[in-house]
């Protein structure tokens, strides 16, 4: 069985991740699509996302979008923005897929196909870890992973 450029990749960003400084953290993960601010708009109302920057370009915009209860929370959080470029060709991208930790899977499955999303994969347990995953599809055909860890005791 051949490996994937995916599988290597992954493995050699472990083999990276363990020898990396402490300092060193997810700066922003990154999605493509034809239109970059219908695909935003998907992201606000999936996942409650905020746009917080915007770049204007010849061929289009890039978002930059955070998770907060209004803009300026979103704004000042420190924590890794969903980036969403706009590109003529996004099937050409390879990115493998956004990763969410959620609290309600099937609540953010649903989330997703009211925004115009579509469910690969409906919510199910992960072996008997008391994970749930799923896997949805945005608009432009981005996969993202969902994971429901089980409730802290």
């Amino acid at each position: 069985m051949r490996a994937t450029p995916f599988v290597l990749a992954a493995t050699a960003a472990l083999v990276l991740a363990a020898t990396a400084h402490a300092g060193v953290t997810l700066n922003s993960a990154r999605v493509v699509g034809k239109d970059a601010v219908a695909l935003g708009k998907f992201y606000e109302a999936a996942f409650g996302l905020k746009e917080v920057n915007r770049l204007t370009f010849p061929k289009g915009v890039e978002l930059f979008l955070n998770f907060g209860d209004s803009v300026d929370g979103a704004k000042a959080n420190a924590a890794a923005q969903i980036v969403i470029m706009q590109s003529e060709a996004p099937e050409k991208d390879t990115v493998a897929h956004l990763i969410f930790n959620v609290t309600d899977a099937a609540a953010t499955a649903a989330a997703v196909k009211a925004a115009g999303g579509t469910m690969d994969r409906e919510p199910m347990p992960f072996g008997n870890t008391g994970v749930v995953i799923g896997i949805a599809a945005d608009p432009a055909g981005n996969r993202i992973e969902l994971i429901q860890r089980p409730p802290q005791r």
